[in-house]
């Protein structure tokens, strides 16, 4: 089996076990293992949906490791990294609770064509720049 497997396979096993104990045993994880399955998890940092006549740009993934993050800078379509997602501050007795009511950003339908984000871990390093394209 090669690393990558063994890693993600590690990551969802935590997450279930916090779903399925009822605890948040995520508390105890070190921030460089947050790093490490927010890497591995790069493909859901943000989801897009369409809906009530809106474009609609969720994100939730980060919000529920915002505890392994201090900055998530982005950018719409073509334009550079000039804004800042505001993470809701971490609750070490609830790591991975989304406690914001909108963790999403609202535009007109079709609106985003793309958005590129850049996170930035406890430890002060960053990611690559990930570009997510709108369906």
């Amino acid at each position: 089996m090669n690393k990558t497997f063994i890693k993600l396979t590690f990551a969802a096993c935590l997450l279930a076990s916090n779903f399925v104990s009822g605890t948040s045993q995520a508390q105890s994880l070190p921030p460089e293992q947050i790093k490490s399955i927010l890497k591995l998890t790069k493909a859901n940092w943000v989801a897009y949906r369409n809906y009530n006549g809106q474009q609609l740009v969720y994100f939730t993934h980060l919000e529920s490791w915002k505890c392994g993050l201090t900055t998530v800078q982005y950018g719409l379509n073509d334009q550079p990294l000039n804004n800042n997602w505001p993470l809701a501050k971490c609750d070490e007795k609830q790591p991975n609770q989304v406690t914001k009511e909108r963790p999403y950003l609202a535009f007109p339908l079709g609106h985003v064509k793309s958005i590129k984000l850049k996170l930035t871990f406890i430890d002060q390093t960053d990611s690559e720049i990930v570009e997510f394209k709108a369906p």
